[in-house]
């Protein structure tokens, strides 16, 4: 056998010979083995480290791990550097090949364990002032551009038609590197054939001849390499589920015996709640909700307002549920069902639909003041905990477990564990901030003014704030010198404001709320007896206290209702529920009900009161206690649902740029998190940098951003915050009607707009008008709108269509030099991020099948929709 390397992009190939043990297959073509804890050094002198885990993948390309799990299923770090290793048996025809290998970083292809190609140790620590690189040179035209801090070797090897073993050794991540695989992959090309194929056993049955290409291969194109790698990501992804259930199957029998005990401790007849009263026949009734309701109401001689209709019912919930429009298939679902329960059936699919954890991770990210930056820790920035809420609300995890582990602060800081939440930077007392987010969101306590002196208006000291701070330290707590303030301040609020606790001085970790919470614990509840986090979680989540459950229920019924209970949802010192005795009920159907948020979300959701249409008095802002809920207020879409139903509309995916300023992986994770390429609107953050060096733009992500900001999300969150800014102002509407989102891809009918789609189906024009508004707004057009729509898009109609262009089909993505963190401060840099800019304010290249005259119609059609208010406001 004969090979010949060349090694691209600096790199070198090294022989070496070494004897493995003879390598096999796995059940899916390639056998991948993760061995963690190889030494930090940049050599391959050393020995291999122990077999951490094994599984199979269908080729020999990888951009995506299996996530690591720890006993309570939490996502947990490997021991980095670890050794990537795939192997697999593999017959490749008679001839000479060529075989590619690319990397991120140091990798090496071994044939028969002799080595054939080789990349280098990535140079870390990049300052910023490197050469921008020349433009990639590939292979063969089709060929997969390299991505930007990859390394390749090109190697040409002649087979002898027989199996052979190859081996692919790479080494992942560092201490404080983040541990990713980039875009690892072998590929080759069959002698006499120009496309590189995913190197794999399919192969085996391949031939070299010119006049066939291999079939059930995984092209190394654009295309093909796009398709393959996301389908691998939804793999892991899927897989990431039952490998959290697996790992913490002990634990949840915990967790099933803490229910059971809670059952119990709420049935004890001192904690009983009222039983629904009775209403008049004429009470319009779902289930006890609206028994609660309707008592108020009939004392107060309201009448209720009417149900929506099932169109609007179905974009309602739809929002409320999953935080998108529907889509029209879900509407005509919906429509053939004829049965009487259509509408708490429809609920439960949208119950058990992936968004739903989709639209509540926005909510804690705001409620838990999740703030991950891209580009270095700025103040009271977090870990990337969102992963870990993603998962929470997908497992539909008990809240009081869900409470628990938030407050245990386990698991990956910088890749999505509870441990994230753990950090503060640029914060003297950082557990002090903790506490006041974890009181606030689960026990409806603000005590902020805490931090600094007692609170004047809350019944809170300095020490019960530092007492819980010191919970969570897991040690005594230090008042820094910025508690306090200074004794000439002359601060006048209203009321004497005391500082009773000396900087220097140390809280011990205690409970501080026996006041109003008990502060004993059942045996067994305790694991770790001398953990102060678990303690307090405990004390927080007792079914005996009953203030967290009440605390629950009442922020997911504002968020259906749009008025709380309770009001302020974060602030119960002096606030009083409108309906205590179903705030008692809905709490106790947590507790009683393992803790299942659904369970409540399906109570409010089928309710009569739930469904009713809008009303003026139901918007109007008045005590808590005087609120009687014959209507829901109006609502208006959060900005994660705006943009998320702006893409469902048109179809698209986001494509935006991935959420990393380090591309090529070169700096500290603790300086430069990477989010990942965003699929829906809660995984943006914040796209600033220290001194909006252009260099560093995101010119589509910014276009996003932009909207998202515009209709109040926070792109940092320093501080928790519940309820947003949702009052209207000029640049909502500006926003949809003239900026670079709406016009240049939301309304601009591109090939990949579902519009266009529509478009192109050969049918009545009434049809098509019907078709858009049931995509757009949910419902069909009224007569006057079919009518106006339809004499708007008439002329042209019959010959909208242009005939397809004959090509093969082929479009490669046009070559970039590589921009990052690396070389951002080169002058280059900036100019190839403002030519990027130009191109994305151009926005998508219209469709190519539809005459612009007509298109230009269409898009003014949708223009319509989007900026019609019904498109922003639930119904």
């Amino acid at each position: 056998m004969i090979w010949v390397a060349t090694c691209l992009h600096d790199t070198r190939a090294r022989a070496e010979n070494s004897n493995p043990s003879r390598t096999t297959s796995s059940e899916n073509g390639v056998r991948v083995e993760i061995l963690e804890g190889a030494p930090d050094q940049t050599n391959w002198d050393f020995a291999p480290p122990d077999l951490s885990e094994t599984y199979g993948e269908p080729a020999f390309g990888f951009d995506a791990l299996p996530t690591k799990y720890s006993d309570y299923g939490i996502k947990v770090d490997r021991a980095a550097p670890f050794v990537f290793r795939a192997m697999s048996r593999i017959t490749l025809p008679k001839g000479e090949h060529r075989l590619l290998l690319r990397c991120r970083g140091a990798a090496r292809l071994k044939l028969d364990g002799k080595l054939i190609a080789a990349t280098k140790f990535a140079k870390l620590n990049a300052d910023g002032h490197e050469e921008v690189p020349d433009l990639p040179v590939v292979a063969e035209p089709e060929l997969r551009y390299p991505q930007p801090g990859h390394f390749e070797c090109l190697t040409n090897v002649v087979f002898d038609g027989q199996a052979h073993d190859f081996t692919l050794e790479a080494v992942i991540g560092g201490k404080g590197r983040r541990p990713e695989l980039g875009e690892l992959t072998v590929s080759v090309a069959l002698a006499g054939q120009g496309t590189f194929h995913l190197l794999n056993p399919s192969l085996n049955t391949a031939t070299a001849s010119r006049k066939s290409r291999p079939t059930g291969l995984v092209p190394y194109t654009e295309q093909g390499w796009t398709a393959y790698a996301a389908d691998r990501r939804a793999h892991w992804k899927a897989q990431d589920k039952p490998r959290r259930a697996t790992a913490a199957f002990e634990e949840k029998k915990y967790w099933a015996w803490r229910h059971e005990l809670a059952r119990k401790q709420v049935a004890d007849p001192q904690l009983r709640c009222a039983l629904p009263p009775a209403v008049p026949t004429a009470t319009p009734v779902h289930n006890d909700i609206d028994r609660f309701i309707g008592a108020r109401l009939a004392t107060a001689g309201v009448i209720t307002a009417p149900l929506l209709d099932d169109y609007a019912f179905l974009r309602r919930v739809t929002l409320d549920t999953i935080g998108t429009i529907p889509t029209p298939a879900q509407i005509e679902s919906f429509l053939r069902d004829s049965s009487k329960d259509r509408r708490a059936k429809a609920i439960t699919r949208l119950l058990a639909a992936p968004g739903w954890a989709d639209h509540w991770v926005s909510y804690w990210q705001d409620v838990l003041a999740e703030n991950p930056g891209i580009l270095k820790p700025m103040l009271n920035n977090t870990g990337p905990f969102r992963w870990w809420l993603h998962e929470a609300f997908s497992d539909n995890l008990p809240m009081d477990r869900f409470a628990t582990e938030l407050i245990q602060m386990e698991g990956s800081v910088y890749h999505g564990g509870p441990a994230g939440f753990d950090m503060a930077t640029d914060n003297d007392v950082p557990m002090a901030q903790k506490a006041q987010i974890i009181a606030q969101a689960f026990l409806g306590m603000q005590m902020q003014c805490a931090r600094c002196h007692d609170a004047p208006y809350h019944d809170f000291k300095q020490k019960d704030l530092f007492s819980v701070a010191a919970m969570l330290k897991k040690e005594p707590q230090a008042v820094p010198l910025s508690s306090s303030i200074p004794t000439n301040a002359n601060i006048v609020v209203g009321r004497v404001v005391n500082v009773t606790l000396k900087p220097g001085s140390k809280v011990e970790p205690e409970w501080p709320f026996q006041a109003v919470m008990r502060d004993d614990l059942p045996p067994g509840v305790l694991r770790r007896s001398a953990d102060s986090r678990e303690k307090l979680a405990a004390l927080i989540t007792d079914a005996r206290n009953e203030r967290f459950a009440k605390v629950l229920v009442n922020r997911v019924w504002k968020r259906y209702l749009g008025w709380g209970i309770v009001e302020p949802v974060d602030d119960w010192e002096t606030a009083k529920p409108s309906h205590p005795e179903l705030l008692d009920w809905l709490a106790r159907e947590l507790i009683t009900h393992d803790y299942d948020l659904k369970h409540i979300a399906a109570l409010i959701l089928n309710s009569h009161t739930y469904q009713r249409a809008v009303r003026p008095d139901g918007s109007l802002d008045r005590k808590a206690e005087e609120r009687l809920f014959a209507s829901p207020a109006r609502r208006r879409l959060t900005a994660e649902q705006v943009v998320d139903s702006l893409f469902a509309a048109a179809g698209k995916p986001f494509d935006s740029e991935e959420m990393n300023m380090d591309v090529d992986g070169r700096r500290p994770v603790k300086d430069f998190n990477n989010l990942g390429q965003p699929g829906h609107a809660w995984e943006f953050a914040s796209l600033s940098n220290e001194r909006d060096r252009p260099a560093l733009a995101m010119p589509k992500a910014q276009q996003i951003a932009d909207t998202l900001t515009t209709f109040g999300w926070r792109e940092s969150r320093q501080s928790p915050l519940t309820a947003r800014d949702h009052s209207a102002n000029v640049l909502q509407p500006a926003a949809l009607a003239n900026g670079l989102l709406g016009n240049g891809r939301i309304t601009r009918l591109s090939d990949d707009h579902a519009v266009t789609a529509l478009a192109l189906v050969k049918r009545p024009l009434p049809e098509l008008v019907r078709a858009v508004f049931l995509r757009v707004l949910s419902r069909p057009p009224t007569d006057a709108e079919a009518k106006l729509f339809a004499t708007h898009l008439e002329k042209g109609y019959a010959t909208r269509l242009v005939e397809a262009s004959a090509s093969n089909g082929f479009k490669h993505v046009k070559a970039r030099r590589a921009v990052s963190w690396s070389n951002h401060l080169n002058p280059e840099a900036t100019t190839i991020k403002q030519e990027l800019e130009r191109e994305a304010r151009l926005g998508d290249p219209p469709a190519e099948r539809l005459r612009p005259d007509w298109r230009e119609r269409m898009e003014d059609m949708l223009w319509a929709l989007i900026n019609s208010p019904e498109f922003v406001f639930l119904p």
